[in-house]
């Protein structure tokens, strides 16, 4: 996958434009339209059609993955949409930044009520927990994570193994597309309040 790499002062101008796609995940995605000769419009749709678009910020250790979707109106003018990227962060090896919560979040039922399992790291893909219960954990799992200042999210999970601290590990069966995005949003609000400095001051001509 070609990396499209932009400045700090476009990083900045993105999260501005994403600053509404991070408060509901029911708004519609950020779409610019394309322009460009009929050979680049075939060319990006033969792209889109037979892989996976996005658009790679690398910024400090950190690197953001927008996806991106391309569509055609009525006109044949194509609009490419953004949704809220997947954080990635550089290491020993590239792997998906992990949010680690102050404070575990205790997984609900369907009726409300607290289950034995409590996420103490979270990311796109999965969720690291312990339990409060001496039962074994369950080897999958269909319960609601509570994001705080959201209604709880239903959340379907396999397991995948116990760390060296006994923690155990569990990777998410998404259902929708939309569930997968509401969490990418949350987790970049997340990372935005825990690294202010990724957000420098825009220029008032991006505005």
């Amino acid at each position: 996958m070609a990396a499209n790499i932009v400045s700090s002062e476009e990083l900045a101008f993105i999260n501005t434009l994403m600053n509404s796609t991070t408060q509901t995940v029911t708004q519609p995605s950020l779409g610019f339209r394309i322009d460009g000769n009929s050979r680049t419009r075939t060319l990006l749709a033969t792209l889109a059609c037979r892989s996976t678009l996005s658009l790679e910020a690398e910024f400090g250790r950190f690197c953001l993955s927008f996806p991106l979707e391309l569509s055609e109106d009525e006109f044949h003018s194509q609009h490419l949409h953004m949704a809220s990227p997947i954080i990635y962060e550089h290491g020993p090896r590239l792997r998906a930044w992990r949010l680690l919560l102050p404070q575990p979040l205790t997984l609900l039922n369907a009726e409300g009520d607290e289950s034995m399992l409590r996420v103490h790291e979270l990311s796109p893909y999965g969720l690291l927990v312990d339990t409060v219960a001496e039962q074994e954990p369950p080897e999958r799992f269909y319960l609601y994570l509570p994001l705080p200042g959201d209604t709880p999210m239903p959340i379907t999970a396999h397991r995948v193994r116990t760390t060296e601290n006994g923690m155990i590990a569990y990777g998410f069966d998404f259902s929708s597309e939309e569930d997968a995005e509401r969490l990418r949003c949350f987790l970049f609000s997340q990372h935005r309040n825990l690294y202010p400095e990724l957000q420098p001051e825009i220029p008032d001509d991006l505005v």
